[in-house]
């Protein structure tokens, strides 16, 4: 089950992706208790970069 990596809360949805984001975004999960957007790449190196940025 996924998990906010921010708040460790399981109360979390599904975005929808815009149609450019397809390209390189696996999924886009949000959670409800702290909005933590979180995206998973699905390339490796982009994966490094966001969490990088993000931090």
């Amino acid at each position: 089950m996924n998990q906010c990596s921010h708040c460790q809360s399981y109360d979390i949805e599904r975005v929808h992706r815009k149609f450019y984001q397809r390209l390189f975004i696996r999924r886009i999960i949000q959670c409800r208790q702290c909005e933590h957007m979180q995206k998973f790449f699905k390339y490796d190196f982009l994966n490094k970069a966001d969490t990088a940025k993000n931090k």
